[in-house]
C-alpha cells in the first residue's frame, strides 16, 4: 500500500485533545478577595473597639456625687 500523499485530506481524531483556552475575566475572583479582606478588616475593628471599651470601663469608676440619694 503506498503512503498517503501530503496533499490528501487526513482524518484526525481530536476527541482526546483539550478545547482551546478561553480568555476569562478576573473580576469575579478579585471581587471575592476584596469582599473577604473588607470583612476581615471590619471584624478586626469591631473586636479592637470592644477591647478598648472594656479597657476603658475597668479604668473609670462611675461618677457619683454626694447629692445623689440612695433608694434605701
Amino acid at each position: 500500500m503506498p503512503p498517503a500523499s501530503l496533499n490528501s485530506p487526513r482524518t484526525v481524531d481530536t476527541g482526546h485533545m483539550l478545547a482551546p483556552h478561553e480568555k476569562r475575566s478576573n473580576i469575579g475572583p478579585t471581587a471575592g478577595i476584596i469582599v473577604i479582606l473588607v470583612l476581615i478588616v471590619l471584624g478586626a475593628l469591631y473586636f479592637w473597639g470592644a477591647y478598648l471599651n472594656q479597657k476603658n470601663s475597668v479604668d473609670q469608676l462611675p461618677f457619683i456625687t454626694e447629692e445623689t440619694e440612695s433608694p434605701i
